[in-house]
């Protein structure tokens, strides 16, 4: 199991002060010709997620900085940086979360786990070989990427996604709807523009991005301090209903 760490003190955490970090990375330009090669591997292999994530970075644009800026000027983002958790660690922590109560996010998260073969920190450290936001130089940048990143498999859980093709294109949509991003639309896009997707499937799309909007911020959400609660009770809190 890989342990992430920010490369800052505790104590440049802990500062009273506004939050240090550099200006965002230069926009990259889309490349039409690796976006389209890439969309055929995912064709190929639905289940091939490194592949999705660099579609990310080879539709250009700004990324996630609308996102990542969200958070860090927010008063909740600000709080968990300084408070320094690792998400990754504590989704990572199987005896711990086997310790939480039935029915709680925890022990639901660990089933989903379990079940589909996952481990915490695979999706974070694909997205770290990619360097697909951050550099060495940027280590608040990692640290939420790596954060954001680790939320997506408690996001599954919470929603009600199963992992299948479907289940993650509507998780998709609904991540849309709570961080928009060129990446998504232009995925998205595709695939409401696919001749095998019929009307009904592309209506859950359109609900599901619309259930993303009107829910609360899962971005800013203390997921350390969720973990033990009712996974009923997370629904309810961010108004995030079971999605199909």
């Amino acid at each position: 199991m890989l342990t992430f760490a920010s490369n800052l003190e505790p104590a440049h955490r802990a500062h009273p002060g506004a939050i240090d970090y550099p200006p965002p990375p230069t926009p990259h330009p889309f490349r039409l010709r690796k976006v389209l090669g890439l969309l055929r591997d995912i064709d190929d292999d639905p289940e091939k997620t490194d592949v999705a994530l660099t579609v990310f970075d080879a539709v250009g644009g700004e990324g996630g900085e609308r996102t990542f800026q969200r958070f860090i000027r927010s008063s909740e983002g600000r709080r968990l940086y300084r408070r320094g958790d690792e998400l990754v660690d504590h989704m990572a922590d199987r005896e711990a979360l086997a310790a939480m109560p039935e029915g709680s996010l925890g022990r639901a998260y660990l089933d989903f786990a379990m079940r589909n073969g996952f481990t915490a920190d695979s999706l974070v450290g694909m997205n770290r070989d990619l360097e697909r936001e951050t550099s060495a130089d940027d280590p608040v940048r990692q640290w939420f990427w790596d954060r954001y990143t680790a939320m997506h498999d408690l996001w599954h859980v919470v929603t009600g996604c199963d992992t299948t093709p479907d289940g993650e294109c509507l998780l998709l949509a609904f991540t849309q709807g709570q961080s928009p991003q060129r990446g998504y639309r232009v995925l998205l896009t595709l695939i409401v523009l696919r001749a095998n997707i019929n009307l009904r499937f592309q209506w859950s799309l359109v609900r599901s991005w619309l259930r993303g909007r009107q829910a609360g911020s899962l971005v800013n959400a203390d997921w350390e301090a969720l973990l033990p609660l009712p996974l009923e009770h997370v629904r309810r809190r961010f108004g995030v209903p079971v999605l199909s």
